[in-house]
């Protein structure tokens, strides 16, 4: 073999990166670096999120019972919209918002679900959204929604000429941005101590993008928070 073609082989072989051993080789090592990274960073956010989830599920484990005082925000979104907060509840069963009828409304009590069953007809699983939305006068239900003196919303109808329906977002802690959508009927949706919920009505390309209630209740609920009272159990020592 004369000097000048092992050159040209030479020149070939640095012109591919060593050779045919190099050219067709993946570079797994690299590939795999990233896709852990990727996994890590998944996995941290979710275990962070169910910590939090967790957190909140204990505190509500126990059913709102007479006496016990907790405090759930809560808005309305209508067609990519959010409504003025109801301020008065016209029920008289512990189920409410605002300030009772007749009386100013408190700005610090806007936007937020008091539970504070006074019978047992709303106590326990019996404390849900049916019941706040009846007692404020709204009308609530998987096809209908509809805020005291607003308009009525069907399945069906149109925002901004799409067909949209009747959506409720949970929101787990003030701060979550993210949210769970609720797929039971909003009627039977538990109320509980510390989330939140965004009641919508829009398209369903919209659903997962249903924002959490505006600032204000965040601040109010945050305020109330110190205020929640649960209930304790006495243990009782007998000394012999």
């Amino acid at each position: 073999m004369g000097k000048a073609s092992s050159s040209k082989k030479v020149a070939r072989a640095a012109g591919t990166g060593g050779g045919r051993t190099n050219r067709g080789r993946v570079p797994w090592g690299y590939y795999s670096v990233i896709a852990l990274v990727v996994i890590l960073g998944l996995v941290g956010t979710v275990a962070s999120r169910d910590r939090r989830l967790s957190q909140i599920n204990n505190q509500g484990a126990t059913a709102p019972t007479v006496g016990t005082v907790w405090y759930e925000g809560y808005a309305v979104y209508e067609c990519g919209k959010f409504v003025p907060a109801i301020t008065h509840a016209k029920d008289p069963q512990g189920i409410t918002t605002g300030s009772p009828p007749g009386q100013k409304a408190d700005p610090a009590s806007y936007g937020i679900i008091k539970i504070a069953p006074t019978v047992k007809a709303t106590a326990g699983k019996n404390a849900t959204l049916g019941v706040f939305s009846g007692a404020v006068g709204m009308k609530l239900n998987a096809a209908e929604l509809q805020v005291p003196g607003g308009k009525l919303y069907q399945d069906g109808d149109k925002c901004n000429g799409v067909t949209s329906h009747v959506y409720v977002r949970q929101f787990a802690f003030v701060g979550d941005t993210t949210g769970t959508l609720e797929n039971v009927d909003p009627r039977n949706i538990p109320l509980t101590n510390g989330v939140l919920l965004t009641i919508a009505f829009g398209p369903s390309s919209d659903k997962n993008k249903i924002p959490p209630p505006p600032a204000y209740v965040n601040t109010n609920l945050t305020a109330l928070a110190a205020k929640t009272v649960t209930p304790t159990t006495t243990t009782t020592t007998t000394v012999p």
